[in-house]
């Protein structure tokens, strides 16, 4: 099964014969057949698709995103939306206790995960700011363990102070370009920002995905804030993965991305979208098993399912380094 990203000005998307076809000035470069498709992400502007492609995606299953840095929006068909009781547990438990613990298990996985992440980026290098830092996660895990009565500032004011360790460590130990002085999100000229902000996208997608077929709601969540328009759930889940799935490959990529300036980012895109889709096809340990990482969301998001309708506990996925 594949995933297909399109993030090439101009590319026509049509069917023909259960076929997906890759059309670039009224040429075919590519075929792929549906069976075969789970996502097509569009990730550019000025791209096009059939109506008949549309339909015969929605009929198989396929999801089809369109995500830039600054808008989101999918197609899918009715028929996922049918969990009802999923989504009623779902809402009231958002804004119980049983939600925060959620949010705290939540937080623990992307703090150690993040940690993983630094460790694994900097393994051959030994300073005390490296054990400062290690230092600072375990103390920040220790603290959301250990603390009974927690409330969503608490759990936002240690993920934030964590954050602000990861990316200063980052940056102070050169694995990001010398241009990363801080984190920016929306409308960044920074080429490591404007690279994560992307990887970031396609994650996005792929937990949106998993979300769908667990028949969970993705704007009611239990860490970020809810409103419309806003996916909060999905934004509370990518976290546990930003730094693992995304993070790592940026970080792989940069000396490429020190040569490369923000205005030619696309002659990049390519190489990034390749190294997150290889991260979640890879295989790792889950339950005694090997299962590729993507497998392995989808079962983590049965389980938040199973958390908000049952009395199931739900523990982050933790990547060994």
């Amino acid at each position: 099964m594949k995933h297909i990203i399109v993030n090439n000005y101009g590319i026509f998307l049509g069917l023909k014969s259960q076929r997906l076809t890759i059309k670039k000035e009224g040429k075919v470069i590519r075929e792929v057949a549906l069976n075969r498709l789970k996502t097509i992400q569009v990730l550019s502007r000025g791209i096009s698709l059939s109506s008949d492609l549309i339909t015969a995606c929605s009929y198989r299953g396929i999801k089809i995103f369109f995500n830039t840095f600054n808008s989101f929006s999918d197609l899918h068909s009715l028929y996922e939306h049918k969990s009802v009781m999923v989504r009623k547990n779902q809402f009231d438990v958002c804004d119980s206790t049983k939600g925060l613990e959620l949010a705290r298990q939540l937080i623990i996985g992307k703090l150690k995960n993040q940690r993983a992440t630094l460790l694994y980026s900097s393994r051959n290098i030994k300073n005390e700011k490296k054990d400062k830092v290690i230092d600072s996660f375990d103390r920040s895990i220790k603290q959301l363990k250990n603390k009974k009565d927690i409330s969503k500032e608490f759990i936002m004011g240690v993920e934030g102070v964590s954050a602000s360790f990861y990316f200063e460590y980052l940056r102070t130990m050169d694995l990001v370009p010398d241009t990363f002085k801080y984190r920016t999100k929306r409308y960044s000229e920074e080429i490591t920002n404007i690279a994560l902000n992307y990887g970031y996208a396609i994650l996005f997608n792929f937990i949106y995905k998993s979300c769908i077929n667990a028949g969970l709601e993705p704007y009611c969540g239990v860490l970020h804030s809810v409103r419309s328009a806003k996916p909060s759930l999905i934004l509370d889940i990518m976290e546990e993965y930003r730094s693992f799935v995304v993070d790592r490959n940026i970080i792989k990529l940069r000396s490429r991305l020190a040569k490369t300036n923000p205005e030619n980012f696309d002659k990049i895109k390519k190489d990034i979208a390749s190294n997150i889709l290889k991260t979640l096809s890879k295989k790792y340990k889950y339950k005694h098993k090997k299962l590729t990482l993507e497998s392995i969301i989808q079962r983590q998001m049965y389980k938040i399912s199973g958390y908000f309708c049952e009395n199931n506990k739900y523990k982050s996925y933790i990547f060994r380094w």
